[in-house]
């Protein structure tokens, strides 16, 4: 029996026909460059470096800063009454293609870079020193992101899979 590898089949150019005829795609990023990554770029998503997740030291709470509590702002696609939803990964800053619009925004007090620990702003200064792209902050970033066809399909862009596990899921809201 022949086996099939899925992976060999998905290429940015499927994914863009998948588009061109109506399909519906949602699309997770990742801390690595991907193809899923790469293909971002195309629809004006502009991403950090590699390994450069969305880091916030607020609200105070247990656990990594790279796991991050996010109220939800209201918009057309998100009602007004959810409560935080829990997001690890990375954002994206978006270009001006008009067919782009934020879905889930990073909080204003949140940052990307490559420096996660506890030695604050030095260490992110020198990351932003060592490629000029060390440092991404604040609420002009998207953390999941739609962009719509001009047929209609829509592309939705997450910034990590970890949205929609169990475990963030399951977590308790903000005490």
């Amino acid at each position: 029996m022949d086996t099939l590898d899925f992976s060999s089949d998905i290429t940015p150019q499927s994914l863009v026909s998948l588009l061109e005829k109506g399909t519906n795609l949602l699309l997770a990023l990742s801390h690595k460059q991907n193809l899923v990554n790469s293909l971002a770029s195309e629809f004006s998503l502009i991403l950090p470096p590699p390994q450069t997740p969305l880091v916030s030291h607020f609200p105070e709470r247990e656990g990594p800063a790279t796991v991050i509590p996010i109220t939800p702002q209201s918009n057309v696609i998100v009602g007004s009454d959810l409560p935080p939803v829990w997001f690890s990964g990375i954002p994206a800053a978006l270009g001006n293609n008009p067919l782009l619009f934020p879905i889930l925004r990073a909080p204003a007090e949140s940052f990307a870079s490559d420096a996660v620990d506890d030695s604050g702003a030095e260490s992110a200064l020198e990351a932003a020193d060592r490629g000029g792209e060390g440092l991404w902050a604040g609420s002009s970033l998207s953390l999941v992101t739609g962009f719509q066809t001009r047929k209609g399909a829509r592309a939705t862009w997450v910034g990590g899979v970890e949205l929609f596990s169990d475990e963030f899921a399951r977590k308790n809201t903000l005490r």
